[in-house]
């Protein structure tokens, strides 16, 4: 039995026509995942910021902190010196 070309042309649009729901839903795939793939790009970009402003703070807060260093050697020399000028004081006071 040989087919014709009317029959060949029959049966691929008996084909087309029932695989058509297959290529919906395969598009419709298609869709959601560039969709996911757009929203993973912008979370990504999104963590590199974060990352980013997360390397800035923690650099801002060791500066901090040494300066704070810097300050608490700072009053603390200054204490001492003080302690040191008062009792200079307090024994010249009562060599006379």
């Amino acid at each position: 039995m040989t087919l014709t070309n009317e029959d060949l042309q029959a049966i691929a649009s008996l084909m087309d026509s029932k695989l058509q729901p297959i290529n919906n839903r395969l598009d419709s795939m298609d869709n959601r995942l560039d969709n996911m793939d757009n929203r993973l790009d912008k979370i990504e970009s999104e963590v590199s910021a974060l990352k980013a402003g997360q390397r800035e703070l923690k650099k801002e807060v060791r500066e901090l902190k040494d300066k704070v260093n810097d300050t608490y050697d700072l009053a603390l020399d200054a204490w001492g010196q003080s302690t040191e000028n008062r009792y200079w004081l307090e024994k010249k006071v009562e060599m006379p």
